[in-house]
């Protein structure tokens, strides 16, 4: 029986990836080999290598389109926030920096595997670069508000980040639903935990923020 996802004719390298994917969402990242994605998606074995030279290339790619979609979720739970100051914007893109890594694990697992992609890829790195600039930009927009007060732009960054990386892998992982009383919404739990850390680190932000 043929698999979704079979490759015929078209974009391969596309196909390539999406047999990452579904590779990764059945049994993980250590089963992604060029042979295993080139037979899950039909085409011959060294197919692949005609745009990877190999399975850590076929991972770093993977993992760049997985920066451009995060950049893309955020950008657009941003626009549609109804935010009315850039405090409430921060809330935005935690709410959809877990969005993404809750709706998109597969990517999510590769995207921060420095042992398995290589940083150094400069399509990798202007991805990454892109995704967290949106974080850069909402804390020195919070600065220009006058609501920052004596926090360090680079330090609140790093614990906005670190905070919402947090709460999406320990849900990811199953950690949070086995430590709540009662199953919780991913996403409105990255808007409760967000709010709490704008609030105590930036004073009240309302958080309209869908």
């Amino acid at each position: 029986m043929k698999k979704k996802g079979v490759y015929h004719h078209g974009d391969l390298r596309s196909a390539l990836l999406e047999g990452v994917a579904q590779i990764i969402r059945e049994s993980g990242v250590s089963n992604v080999s060029l042979r295993e994605v080139a037979r899950r998606i039909g085409v011959s074995h060294g197919a692949p290598a005609h745009h990877f030279a190999s399975k850590q290339a076929l991972l770093t790619a993977f993992a760049t389109e997985g920066y451009a979609r995060l950049a893309t979720v955020a950008l657009d739970s941003v626009v549609t926030s109804g935010a009315r100051d850039a405090r409430e914007r921060l809330i935005a893109v935690g709410k959809a920096y877990v969005r993404f890594a809750t709706s998109s694990p597969e990517y999510f697992e590769v995207m921060f595997r420095s042992d398995a992609v290589d940083i150094n890829d400069p399509a990798f790195a202007a991805a990454s670069d892109a995704a967290f600039s949106l974080l850069q930009k909402t804390v020195e927009a919070i600065e220009k508000e006058g609501h920052l007060g004596k926090h360090d732009p680079e330090t609140l960054a790093i614990a906005a980040w670190s905070l919402v990386h947090g709460l999406a892998a320990l849900t990811n992982g199953g950690r949070i639903e086995a430590r709540t009383r009662s199953r919780k919404d991913p996403v409105e739990m990255a808007e409760r935990v967000t709010k709490l850390f704008v609030g105590a680190a930036l004073g009240t932000a309302k958080g309209r923020a869908r």
